[in-house]
């Protein structure tokens, strides 16, 4: 119970109960599910392109389809509002967020998620935000993490990082989620049917690493 809600802390500011939080080994693991316990057939998810390889056929895995959402590299792959609207349907269930973004490194600016948020408020989107990379970052920039943005946002994201990127923990498998307890509750049925919980030793770890290893950040960075 310490270990997983110390992991939380790494993204918002305030702890949320253990029921907001699942601890996977990695967070592609947090985000395979995601996608089984939110997605089925017919319903579609919204992917900004540039992306990572791994969510399309994580969504295709669910039996659903992903949309992708063009961006350019003239605007800094931002989010066009306009297109984001275009991109929605009646069968549109969620919009997937990685930044900084894996391929291109852009980020978001706080007028670019409002506008993200608002969209998906008024349309009752899931936001799945993947912010594994969320330490690396130059030139003095903070991250913003969409969910800390409004209490309706926090009831509508489910945040995802990890050790991997921050502390170059690749090999240890820790990733985890946090979000709405009824999602987060379905997620730990489908992960203790599959895989069950990471060994302790990798959260023992990473528990250390989250509560004494800050100062890690600006030679990794480097």
């Amino acid at each position: 119970g310490a270990a997983t809600t110390e992991l939380y802390t790494l993204s918002l500011p305030d702890a949320l109960p253990i029921s907001h939080i699942l601890v996977s080994w990695g967070a592609r693991r947090s985000l395979y599910n995601i996608a089984q316990a939110c997605f089925e057939a017919g319903d579609e998810v919204i992917i900004p392109a540039p992306y990572w390889v791994s969510y399309p056929d994580m969504i295709r895995l669910a039996d659903a389809t992903p949309i992708v959402l063009q961006t350019e590299e003239s605007t800094q792959y931002a989010i066009d509002p306009d297109a984001l609207r275009a991109s929605i349907s009646p069968r549109t269930k969620a919009i997937i967020l990685n930044r900084p973004c894996n391929p291109t490194g852009a980020i978001y600016t706080k007028k670019t998620l409002e506008s993200i948020a608002d969209i998906a408020l008024q349309h009752n989107l899931l936001i799945i935000s993947d912010e594994i990379y969320e330490k690396m970052l130059y030139d003095g920039i903070q991250h913003i993490s969409i969910a800390t943005l409004s209490p309706e946002l926090l009831k509508n994201t489910i945040v995802v990082n990890g050790v991997s990127k921050a502390f170059s923990m690749t090999g240890w498998r820790i990733g985890y989620a946090a979000g709405p307890p009824e999602i987060i509750s379905a997620m730990s049925i489908i992960q203790s049917q599959s895989t069950s919980n990471p060994t302790s030793i990798s959260q023992k770890a990473a528990t250390a690493a989250l509560q004494g290893a800050s100062d890690v950040y600006p030679a990794i960075v480097e």
